[in-house]
């Protein structure tokens, strides 16, 4: 029993410097709705789109996307992280070619959403998809 005692203590002290850390806040969301904004100024809601049903990732702290529909997304920066009072929000600003003008995306969750399901947005252009995020 001594021998057990000792070998149980010394694992401890030499596993104690080890940090261990927890994985990061992950959403998981999924397009619901797909839509442009026409000439008029009038939502055209897609209705077949192959958009809705497709499933991407968001990286918390990070707001890397990972997921078909936005993958060509690159160096996005977290606007606000969120929280009981405030949506999540992540902007990604892309140069044109000619780098005389910007090309400018946008994700917003309702992080104060009650509940599993928080509502998002997601602009680009004249495109808009929502759909609902979970933290996984």
């Amino acid at each position: 029993m001594k021998n057990f005692l000792v070998t149980l203590l010394t694992a401890l002290v030499i596993a104690a410097p080890f940090n261990v850390t927890a994985a990061p806040a992950v959403y998981q969301c999924q397009v619901i709705s797909d839509a442009y904004i026409r000439e008029s100024g009038v939502l055209d809601v897609q209705r077949d789109s192959p958009r809705v049903g497709q499933k991407f990732v968001v990286t918390k702290k990070t707001g890397e996307v990972i997921g078909d529909i936005m993958d060509p997304l690159k160096n996005p920066k977290v606007v606000s992280l969120g929280g009981e009072k405030n949506s999540y929000k992540v902007i990604w600003e892309q140069k044109s070619q000619d780098k005389k003008s910007a090309f400018v995306d946008y994700l917003n969750i309702d992080e104060f959403v009650k509940g599993k399901s928080k509502p998002f947005g997601f602009f680009s252009g004249s495109l808009l998809m929502t759909g609902l995020c979970e933290l996984i």
